[in-house]
């Protein structure tokens, strides 16, 4: 395994930190299924973090599917299989990556706005306050398969620009880097729809065509809410997760 940025330098916890150096090994082949991870100590003396630090990167990563634990053997990297049907708060940009694909945007609009009484809601917060709402079509090899629409919480006064967006690649790496946006988990609501008007253009399909809808509310890892996201994509695009049985064993 190599050594990559500091955690200052990423401005991520330190078990997250671990956790994406670990992950990155594996992704790029260095690790492979069902190949046992190093000890933790000898994790802890490689990267210089504390044993703690060690084990919470493996639960959060034992947590997303990406390793599993055999009690008594040891830790082993999950199969690809696994690995790929796994939701992630991953941005769009990382989660395609994976998939292979070449990632992109077209930024509608950037506004600072105040909550709706829906949107203040669903994100625990007053009616009025300030976000900063992002609408992108993403795009896969150039081709449009959605429509974000995320609202922000971020520290009173922020601004974001389409320059800034578009020197990044990833809206969260820069949220991260900018203003500490550290989503540790979602909940998210799956139905179908129809495109309206907007949708048709931005996605370049016919008025009606069927769409995956999904909204996302993200908390930060105080649980905190800190963004509501709606997200429309064509019905081409592949939605995938993974289902565990319960650890009690019931189902």
């Amino acid at each position: 395994m190599k050594k990559d940025l500091t955690p200052s330098e990423t401005q991520l916890p330190r078990y997250r930190w671990l956790a994406d150096i670990i992950r990155d090994t594996i992704d790029r082949g260095l690790l492979t299924d069902n190949q046992a991870l190093p000890p933790e100590r000898e994790l802890a003396e490689h990267y210089e973090v504390s044993r703690d630090t060690v084990r919470k990167a493996l639960r959060y990563m034992e947590e997303r599917g990406i390793i599993y634990s055999d009690h008594g053997r040891g830790t082993f990297v999950s199969p690809a299989i696994v690995r790929g049907t796994t939701r992630f708060i991953d941005s769009f940009s990382q989660d395609t990556g994976n998939r292979g694909g070449v990632p992109g945007q077209r930024i509608i609009s950037i506004e600072n706005i105040g909550a709706s009484m829906a949107i203040a809601t669903l994100l625990n917060i007053e009616s009025g306050t300030p976000l900063v709402r992002v609408r992108r079509v993403r795009l896969i090899d150039d081709i449009p398969v959605g429509v974000h629409d995320a609202h922000l919480v971020l520290p009173r006064g922020s601004r974001l620009t389409r320059s800034q967006i578009e020197r990044s690649g990833s809206l969260y790496k820069l949220l991260t880097a900018q203003y500490g946006f550290d989503p540790a988990e979602a909940v998210e609501n799956l139905c179908a729809g129809a495109a309206d008007a907007d949708d048709a253009q931005w996605l370049d399909v016919p008025v009606a065509a069927p769409l995956l809808i999904c909204e996302r509310i993200t908390l930060s890892d105080r649980r905190q809410p800190i963004e509501y996201c709606l997200m429309k994509y064509v019905s081409s695009y592949r939605y995938r997760t993974r289902i565990a049985r319960h650890s009690d064993g019931t189902r």
